[in-house]
């Protein structure tokens, strides 16, 4: 993991790894259970690295528990034992001083030598309607473990379990652990696991992406079919957007980068560019058909090809070289999603350049029909 990495799954899930096993529950100890049977799982999954139980640790501390008979006995009330414990070992203000120009709160409270002595707790006097009490006399005092911290997720308790993903992809595996702790790990009663970090926020934002994707889509299906007179072009500009990816889907498989959230943008960026080349080609097709009254032949095609070489090959060119830097260092820090972006649109460039060379000009001369 990388700063910048860090920082993205931190802001995702509160946790600085890729993946965050969010176990919530009611009971510390079933809780604890729970993040053992899970790393015990989840380790032997091929790609999971990092693994780390954030088990809170027992901390010493002393338990008071008043005694109600001993409280009527003495007229004491409970919160008159617990003020007076707060103000001996947190410290009450009674009022303001001043130091110089400065004001300084005044506040009561033990000295720092009965404070730190366990042994001197059932000596503190509280004072009552009966006079002062010791509070060994009230309360039942001694020493136990307890938690030095406990994490709420939503108002509930939760430990986390954490681990990175090297060598395999993010999603597949993620997948494969919620199997097996569905299928391998028996939570206690009341516990129940969630899954958070970069890979549901990955699933999210694809899942959005797919959306906006197939809106767009269908608005330029519905631009090309006003745009262009010959209906045939239309057809060639969405049939040519698939063949696009081939160089895309082949270079994310020769660098090994998987499918993540830079691979999807950089297939978008493709497709855009490949309909924006295959739209140059054919309407130019039209111009020269309807504008320069040229016969519609093999001639005609050859030359609209040559035409628009130039502007193809600029475009292709120009992204290729802002893109080379991203693609080169793509495993460098800071750069987790636009160096895999790049790739894509790189290996997309290559194929859908060529499509629009050599086989849109093909394909336009055997579908298109000039009447």
């Amino acid at each position: 993991m990388t700063f910048l990495g860090d920082r993205i799954s931190e802001s995702l899930s509160g946790e600085t790894a890729q993946v965050d096993v969010k176990v919530f529950g009611e009971d510390l100890d079933a809780l604890d259970s729970a993040g053992d049977r899970i790393v015990a799982a989840v380790r032997k999954i091929p790609g999971v690295v990092d693994l780390q139980f954030k088990r809170q640790g027992g901390t010493p501390a002393i338990s008071i528990q008043l005694l109600a008979d001993a409280l009527l006995a003495s007229g004491l009330k409970v919160q008159e034992v617990l003020d007076t414990l707060s103000t001996a070992y947190a410290g009450a203000e009674v009022g303001q001083t001043f130091l110089g120009t400065r004001t300084v709160e005044a506040v009561v409270l033990l000295p720092d030598a009965l404070r730190h002595q366990p042994e001197q707790v059932g000596k503190l006097m509280i004072s009552g309607p009966l006079g002062p009490v010791p509070l060994s006399q009230i309360a039942r005092i001694y020493t136990t473990q307890d938690r030095y911290s406990i994490e709420h997720d939503g108002g509930q308790r939760r430990i986390s379990v954490t681990f990175n993903v090297s060598g395999e992809s993010l999603g597949s595996v993620v997948q494969q652990a919620r199997d097996t702790i569905a299928s391998k790990v028996a939570l206690p009663k009341g516990v129940y696991t969630e899954f958070s970090g970069a890979a549901e926020a990955e699933s999210q934002t694809r899942s959005e992406l797919a959306l906006y994707s197939g809106l767009a889509l269908a608005l330029i299906i519905m631009i090309l079919f006003v745009a262009f007179h010959w209906r045939a072009n239309s057809w060639l500009v969405l049939a040519n957007l698939p063949f696009a990816l081939l160089g895309s889907v082949a270079a994310i498989a020769l660098t090994g980068i998987g499918l993540s959230l830079g691979t999807v943008v950089g297939l978008v960026t493709v497709f855009g560019v490949s309909a924006r080349n295959a739209i140059l080609q054919l309407a130019h097709y039209e111009h020269l058909v309807e504008v320069e009254c040229v016969p519609w032949n093999l001639e005609t095609v050859i030359r609209g090809a040559n035409e628009r070489l130039v502007p193809i090959l600029m475009t292709a060119a120009v992204t290729a070289l802002g893109l080379a830097p991203l693609a080169w260092g793509m495993n460098l820090p800071g750069q987790e999603i636009e160096g895999p972006m790049a790739v894509t649109v790189l290996g997309g460039l290559v194929s859908s350049t060529l499509l629009n060379l050599f086989v849109l000009p093909a394909l336009a001369r055997r579908y298109v029909k000039v009447s």
